[in-house]
C-alpha cells in the first residue's frame, strides 16, 4: 500500500480540502488536453482567464502515445512553471510516458518498448527504466506517468497494446510492472498502472467500441488479478480504468451493452477498491474513445463514470463543470462523495510534494535541463539504458536452417522486402534506419516495395539476379485505425509476392508484433526486435551478422510451428 502521510502534508491536504468551492473542487476531478485548449498555449493571460472559469486540477501535455512525441522540454518545464504560478491550486502534469520521457517529449530519451523490456527480463533493469523515466520527465514538467501497462497480451490479434506491456506471461509483468512503478515513483513521478480490468484479450480496439475481457473469474484472478494485486500491494498511486466490460462481475447478459469499467460500480468500487484493496486515485481512460460513447448522452457518462468511482477524468471538456454542479445540486452526486475523490487527489499531490511548488510556480524538486537535456552526467546514464535495453532484447525466434549469423565476408548484396506498407501512397519511413545500417557496411541493397505485379521477384531471378541473403522487415504502428497489428494492405501483398520467388531465404525481421509467424509460416528464420528504436535498429543488424549474440527471450508464445492457428490465444466473444 501507499506510504502514510505525515501530519504535515494530511494538515495540508484538509486545509486545501477545506478552502475550496464546489466548482474548484470538481476541477480537481477533471484532467484538461494542453493540446485542445481554445487559444495559444503561451497566452498568459488567457490561460489565467480560463483557470479561473475552469479551475482544473490536472493536465495531459506531451504526444499521445498513439500518435508520436513532441516539443522539447524547456518550452514544456517553462510552460507548466507558469500555470502552476497562475493556479490557485497545484496543478499536476500527466504524459504518456510508457516508454520513457521521450515517448512523450521529442528531445528527451525514448526507450524500447515494455515488450522490449520483458524480452530481456531484469528487475534491477525494470527499475532504472521507470527512474530514468522520472527523472527526465520530472525535469520537462511532469508528475504524474499515464504507465506502465500492465496488460498481458493473450490474444495475438489484439491491435492497442502489442508491443505496450509486458508480454503473456502473468508472474513476470507483475515482476516487471512493479520495478518500473517503483523506479517512477523513488524519483519522484507518480506512475498510473493500466488497463483495469485488462486489455489483450478482445482482437478489437476500445477507441472504436467496447472491448470484452472474456475470462472468467478464476482465470482472471491468476493472470490479470496477480498482475493488479501486486502492483497495488507495492504502492502504485494512481491505476487506469479502460472501457473494458468484464462479464463474471456484472450481472445479467453484457453481451447486449457491455458495461465498460469506466461506468461500472462493480469493476472500479467493488473489484477495484474494495476486493483488492487499492487506495489511490482511479483515473479513467480518454473519455472520447468509442468504447465510452456508445454508453449514453454526454451528461449519462459522465455521471456515471464519476459515481462508479473514478476520482479524475480524463478530457471530459469543460461541459463537464456545469453537469457536476448541475448533479450535485439535484442530488445524483453526493458532495461527500466528492470531497473523497478530491482528498484522494490532493493526497497524491502532497506524496509528490506540490504543496511545495514556489510561488513563481518553479518545482525545487524537478533536475535542471542543459540544452534541453539532463545534466551531462545523467544524460550519458539515461542513454546508456537505453542502449543496454536495446542490446538484451533482440529475439532469435526461429533459425531451423541455421541462417543465422550471416557471414560478413561472403554476403555482399542483399535484398529487402519492404513490409511496411499498408496503403498505397502511406509507408513508415522510419524503416529507412534499417536500410541505411546495410548500405553503410557497404552492402549492395535492392528494394522491393512495390508489389505489383505479383512476379515480379520471380522475374529478377529469371534474369539471372542472385542475392546473398534477403531480409523481409516489417513494421505497423500500434493504433492509427487500421485496428489491426497483423500485415494488411500492400504489406499483405509483400507476403504473397515474395513466394513467388525460387531462390531466396528471407529472413523475417519484426520491428512490431512479436507474431510475424501467423501471417509467414513459411518462414525459416525470424528475429523480433519489437521497435524502430535507433539503437535497436542499430544492434539487430550487428546481431544478424554475429557481431553481438541475440539476448533476447520471447516474452510471448511466438512460435507456432504445428499450431498456425495459435488456438490457445483465440476466443469467442
Amino acid at each position: 500500500m501507499q506510504r502514510p502521510l505525515s501530519k504535515e502534508e494530511q494538515d495540508w491536504v484538509e486545509g486545501t480540502l477545506e478552502a475550496m468551492s464546489l466548482r474548484e473542487l470538481i476541477g480537481q476531478t477533471m484532467q484538461d488536453h494542453a493540446g485542445r485548449l481554445p487559444f495559444r498555449g503561451d497566452d498568459e493571460d488567457a490561460l489565467r482567464g480560463y483557470l479561473a472559469q475552469y479551475p482544473v486540477g490536472s493536465f495531459f501535455i506531451g504526444g499521445e502515445v498513439i500518435q508520436k512525441a513532441a516539443g522539447r522540454a524547456e518550452d514544456y518545464r517553462d510552460w507548466t512553471v507558469m500555470l502552476q504560478r497562475i493556479s490557485k491550486f497545484p496543478l499536476l502534469f500527466s504524459g504518456d510516458l510508457e516508454f520513457g520521457a521521450g515517448s512523450a517529449v521529442k528531445s528527451l530519451t525514448a526507450f524500447p518498448p515494455l515488450l522490449a523490456l520483458a524480452a530481456a527480463d531484469d528487475e534491477a533493469l525494470a527499475y532504472e527504466y521507470g527512474k530514468y523515466t522520472a527523472m527526465e520527465g520530472r525535469a520537462a514538467g511532469f508528475t504524474w506517468a499515464l504507465a506502465p501497462g500492465v496488460d498481458l497480451l493473450l490474444n495475438w490479434m489484439n491491435p492497442v497494446i502489442t508491443t505496450r506491456c509486458l508480454g503473456d506471461d502473468a508472474g513476470r509483468a507483475a515482476r516487471l510492472s512493479t520495478a518500473v512503478m517503483r523506479g517512477m515513483q523513488d524519483y519522484g513521478i507518480a506512475a498510473c498502472a493500466k488497463h483495469f480490468p485488462g486489455d489483450g484479450v478482445d482482437y478489437r480496439d476500445q477507441h472504436i467500441i467496447t472491448t470484452i475481457n472474456s475470462l472468467s473469474e478464476e482465470e482472471w484472478f491468476s493472470t490479470y488479478g496477480h498482475v493488479a494485486q501486486r502492483i497495488i500491494d507495492q504502492g502504485v498511486m494512481s491505476y487506469m480504468t479502460g472501457h473494458i466490460a468484464l462479464p463474471w462481475i456484472e450481472d445479467g447478459d453484457t453481451a447486449v451493452k457491455p458495461v465498460p469499467a469506466t461506468v461500472s460500480e462493480r469493476i472500479t468500487t467493488e473489484l477495484l477498491r474494495e476486493r483488492m484493496g487499492f487506495d489511490g486515485v482511479v483515473l479513467s481512460d480518454a473519455l472520447d474513445m468509442g468504447g465510452f460513447l456508445a454508453w449514453g448522452d454526454y451528461e449519462k457518462r459522465m455521471i456515471d463514470c464519476f459515481n462508479c468511482g473514478t476520482d479524475v477524468l480524463l478530457w471530459p471538456g469543460v461541459r463537464y463543470f456545469a453537469v457536476m454542479e448541475q448533479a450535485v445540486a439535484d442530488g445524483r452526486v453526493s458532495r461527500e462523495r466528492l470531497k473523497a475523490s478530491v482528498r484522494r487527489i490532493l493526497e497524491m499531490k502532497a506524496r509528490l510534494g506540490m504543496q511545495f511548488t514556489g510561488a513563481a510556480g518553479e518545482d525545487g524538486l524537478a533536475l535542471p535541463l542543459l540544452e534541453d537535456k539532463l545534466p551531462p552526467e545523467l544524460d550519458r546514464q539515461v542513454r546508456q539504458l537505453s542502449r543496454a535495453l536495446a542490446g538484451r532484447c533482440i529475439t532469435l525466434v526461429r533459425n531451423r536452417t541455421g541462417q543465422l549469423p550471416l557471414n560478413p565476408q561472403t554476403v555482399r548484396r542483399v535484398l529487402v522486402i519492404m513490409l511496411n506498407k499498408v496503403t498505397e501512397g502511406r509507408k513508415y519511413e522510419r524503416m529507412n534506419l534499417f536500410v541505411e545500417q546495410l548500405k553503410g557496411r557497404g552492402l549492395q541493397v535492392d528494394i522491393l516495395d512495390e508489389f505489383e505485379p505479383l512476379t515480379t521477384l520471380q522475374q529478377w531471378e529469371q534474369t539471372g539476379i542472385s542475392w546473398d541473403a534477403a531480409f523481409a522487415p516489417y513494421f505497423l504502428p500500434l493504433h492509427g485505425m487500421m485496428n489491426t497489428a497483423r500485415p494488411v494492405g500492400e504489406a499483405a501483398k509483400a507476403i504473397w509476392a515474395m513466394q513467388h520467388a525460387e531462390t531466396i531465404k528471407p529472413v523475417g525481421i519484426s520491428f512490431a508484433s512479436p507474431y510475424l509467424l501467423q501471417d509467414i509460416p513459411f518462414l525459416d528464420t525470424l528475429v523480433n526486435a519489437y521497435s524502430l528504436h535507433e539503437d535497436t535498429v542499430e544492434l539487430t543488424v550487428k546481431a544478424l551478422f554475429g557481431e553481438i549474440p541475440f539476448q533476447g527471450n520471447s516474452p510471448v508464445k511466438a512460435d507456432f510451428e504445428g499450431d498456425y492457428h495459435g488456438s490457445r490465444r483465440l476466443r469467442t466473444f
